[in-house]
């Protein structure tokens, strides 16, 4: 994978990002846990573009772990359909 500082989001990782991400992450979880009664959610933090990769070449990840309903699991024992459900519901910014 790829170092941070090299992915097309790397500004909300930069110092004066950070701050106002971390806020608006803090926000949102309030909004689902106070407003919305959500009370399970779960956080991938692997790239877009890592699991799209990995969609077409899952060779290269044989060690890929993402989250789905409370549990990890291996990336390449997920099949096709599931992976692509995963990637529809990744991309999210603050």
């Amino acid at each position: 994978m790829m170092p941070i500082l090299n992915t097309p989001d790397a500004t909300y990782y930069e110092p004066e990002y950070k701050a106002a991400g971390i806020n608006n992450f803090a926000n949102l979880v309030r909004t689902m846990l106070n407003d919305y009664g959500i009370y399970h959610v779960q956080f991938n933090t692997v790239d877009k573009a890592v699991l799209i990769d990995a969609l077409d070449n899952p060779e290269k990840y044989p060690t890929l772990m993402v989250r789905i309903a409370g549990y990890s699991v291996y990336w390449t024992d997920l099949s096709r359909r599931c992976q692509e459900d995963v990637i529809n519901r990744t991309e999210h910014k603050f």
